[in-house]
């Protein structure tokens, strides 16, 4: 099933899959992505994906909402360090 060990606030490492214009794709497991909004990358606000991060790019993320039956995982890197980054 649909990322079965994966739930809300586990900390996974991830890789940067693709960037569009409001979000980030990241790989957390394998075979398994989740979204990080850009409001959710970066403690400062940036304009663009990629003023943050880049495609291959390994990342911290918290899990903030699985949603088993949609098959999405939203995430955030920004809620996974406690200080301003």
């Amino acid at each position: 099933m649909f990322a079965d060990t994966i739930t809300a606030r586990q900390k996974p490492p991830g890789q940067v899959t693709k960037l569009i214009p409001s979000e980030v794709f990241a790989q957390v497991a394998d075979g398994i992505e989740g979204l990080v909004h850009l409001r959710e990358l970066a403690w400062t606000p940036v304009e663009t994906p990629a003023d943050a991060v880049q495609a291959g790019d390994e990342i911290t993320v918290v899990v903030t909402e699985t949603d088993r039956e949609r098959r999405r995982l939203s995430l955030s890197r920004r809620q996974s360090s406690s200080a301003g980054v």
